[in-house]
């Protein structure tokens, strides 16, 4: 028999209320501490695919904190954004240190030992308990959740053994993509460093293994960049090496179990049911957040979305990190004025260098592919998990048959 157990028996539900914002914090926030012991805020945007991201945009003094005493981080608690920037989200916070709440955050904190705390954390992030938050959820411009609908969440009633168990599993898992994610963040800065390093700084090895600029390589004034570039290297227009197209497909076009990637301008990707492009790509998104994404494969994209598929594989690596590099020159024209969308011709006029030796283009190649193969790993990863999930809480597996 399956039962049931309200959670506000056993945790601490609260929020930053609006007046004590409006007072103590609205004024008094900065963006970098001013005193050594000031506390971070903790915002919505600090809690993402269920963990907490130690990046803080505000700081308020220890002493407001202090007296905001019901809205202080203090202790391990489950944080949740229930308005504005992800919206739902469940994390936990470890307490590395003292932070405070934020507008938009509502905590949970265990007042016994009822629950595993990293089991409520699932459970909160399954499709069952994220119907019990959202049951009660309010505003049609700038939806949220209430303190209410948290506290009368039920809670499927495990052993805290097999809670522990549950939580182990699925911990592994998010453990694995975490260590995936850190790993391809590094060689990506790795790749970025080589670029820089390499094809702006031409500090590339010569044939004696010599870094090529200041052992003396032949430089010559390039026009169009208006920098000296060595003397055998040409530089090129993206148009030159490929056709810019973009995808044709609206946004709703995304199905939940499509079978391919769907690439609009969010920085999440979603899936689809039917590929149009298949190859490697460089994708732009050409407004909304800017970014560029690099796939093997095949997959589909928004109409505001562009497509660079070089007629070179050869390329591929050199077009990644410099459409980075451009397009963030591009959020922001000369007057500060910020770019609400990128043109065709932008992407076009992309300058590319082209060295005289191949081999620099290919090493740029082989760190992208080692990054795309941990991307790929963590998509089946978070697949598993999501798969997982659901079916330990309801029962539908057995936790002792899991083998990960």
């Amino acid at each position: 028999m399956i039962k049931y157990e309200k959670l506000e028996n056993h945790v601490f539900v609260t929020k930053l209320a609006g007046f004590e914002h409006s007072k103590y914090i609205q004024y008094n926030e900065t963006e970098s501490k001013v005193r050594d012991d000031d506390i971070p805020l903790v915002q919505g945007q600090n809690i993402r695919n269920g963990n907490f991201v130690e990046k803080y945009n505000y700081y308020i003094s220890k002493e407001i904190s202090d007296n905001l005493s019901r809205s202080k981080l203090d202790k391990i608690c489950i944080l949740i954004p229930y308005v504005g920037s992800n919206l739902g989200e469940v994390g936990i916070f470890y307490h590395p240190y003292d932070c405070h709440m934020a507008s938009n955050i509502a905590k949970i904190e265990l007042i016994d030992d009822y629950f595993d705390i990293e089991y409520l954390k699932y459970y909160l992030q399954s499709p069952v308990g994220q119907g019990y938050l959202f049951i009660e959820k309010q505003g049609s411009a700038q939806p949220n959740i209430t303190m209410q609908s948290i506290r009368n969440t039920l809670v499927l009633d495990k052993s805290k053994s097999e809670q522990t168990k549950i939580a182990r599993i699925l911990k592994e898992i998010d453990d694995k993509i975490n260590i995936n994610f850190q790993i391809k963040n590094t060689l990506e800065e790795m790749m970025k460093t080589l670029y820089q390093r390499w094809f702006l700084e031409f500090e590339f090895p010569n044939e004696k293994g010599k870094p090529y600029k200041s052992s003396g390589g032949k430089m010559v004034w390039n026009s169009e960049l208006k920098k000296e570039i060595p003397g055998c290297w040409k530089v090129l227009d993206l148009k030159n090496i490929l056709n810019v197209i973009t995808g044709k497909e609206d946004a709703n076009f995304s199905t939940k179990n499509g079978k391919y990637s769907f690439f609009t301008c969010s920085n999440d990707i979603l899936k689809c049911d039917t590929p149009a492009f298949r190859g490697k790509a460089i994708l732009i998104a050409g407004n909304g957040d800017f970014n560029v994404k690099y796939f093997d494969g095949e997959f589909n994209a928004y109409q505001r979305t562009y497509v660079l598929i070089p007629k070179e594989e050869k390329y591929i690596g050199e077009i990644y990190i410099n459409s980075i590099n451009t397009i963030n020159k591009f959020k922001k024209g000369s007057n500060g004025s910020i770019v609400k969308f990128i043109t065709k011709g932008d992407v076009e006029n992309i300058k590319i260098l082209v060295p005289d030796n191949e081999i620099l283009l290919l090493e740029l190649n082989k760190i992208l592919n080692i990054v795309q193969n941990y991307k790929n790993e963590n998509e089946k990863l978070i697949e598993l998990r999501n798969d997982l999930l659901p079916m330990l809480m309801n029962g539908q597996i057995n936790v002792d048959d899991v083998q990960i």
